[in-house]
């Protein structure tokens, strides 16, 4: 008959001991990375749109600045697409790179007040409202595209009204638009872009204003020149045809 050897029972038991304490000191530390890793996550949820709302308050102030100071930054919007690729990208070469400074947007009565600034990408409308690159500069007789983010810089625009006045202020003068009407339509309904609607401004974000993720539909805003800047508007494209 077999017999352990005196002592086998406390040496299996010992290290059967120090299994244990190796897979929970290594537990432990799995768990303790773990928890690191998602408060570092959490801060930076957190911490993200604080940074984003502070780039938008300095692009305001600081770019705001020529036009007679800055409107309200915001939080961070949803990662959606306002204006398809299709249409964002200039169909000529331009020389104006995406973040450049355009212009001041305002509609006093909802008390929005903005700089506009070059392009639709992300990374412009985190900062502010963007100019829709193929579409007509400030100053030009066409049809001047204009996009912002329902949440954020153009949040109110969902009270806007007929006869609302848009005032665009370039460093060499001023326009205004009155609105004309508010429709909705699909994110491929490009049509409401294009040159041949012109001299015109045309707002463009999504719609519902309160729907969670990508929102199915674009709210557009179509507003005419008045008389004075129509004059202005012929007169630019004499001087520069």
């Amino acid at each position: 008959m077999y017999r352990p050897h005196p002592g086998a029972e406390d040496l299996t038991y010992g290290m059967t001991i120090r299994l244990r304490g190796n897979l929970a000191s290594r537990l432990s530390s799995s768990l303790r990375l773990l928890y690191m890793v998602l408060l570092a996550t959490g801060v930076v949820l957190v911490c993200w749109p604080l940074v984003v709302y502070a780039e938008s308050e300095f692009v305001q102030w600081s770019s705001g600045r020529a036009f007679g100071g800055g409107g309200s930054g915001t939080s961070r919007p949803p990662s959606e697409t306002i204006v398809p690729d299709n249409v964002a990208k200039p169909k000529k070469p331009t020389k104006l790179k995406p973040g450049t400074t355009l212009g001041k947007l305002s509609i006093d009565r909802l008390g929005i007040s903005y700089v506009l600034l070059e392009g639709t990408d992300a990374r412009t409308l985190d900062k502010s409202i963007g100019h829709v690159e193929s579409t007509a500069l400030p100053g030009d007789t066409g049809n001047i595209g204009i996009a912002g983010h329902r949440n954020t810089h153009f949040r109110k625009l969902e009270w806007v009204r007929r006869g609302d006045v848009i005032r665009i202020l370039t460093k060499t003068d001023e326009y205004r638009y009155g609105v004309e009407w508010v429709r909705l339509y699909t994110p491929y309904d490009l049509e409401v872009l294009d040159a041949s609607h012109g001299p015109a401004v045309t707002l463009v974000t999504c719609f519902p204003f309160e729907y969670v993720g990508s929102a199915p539909q674009r709210f557009i805003v179509r507003a005419l020149p008045d008389e004075e800047t129509r004059a202005k508007l012929a007169s630019r494209a004499q001087a520069y045809p």
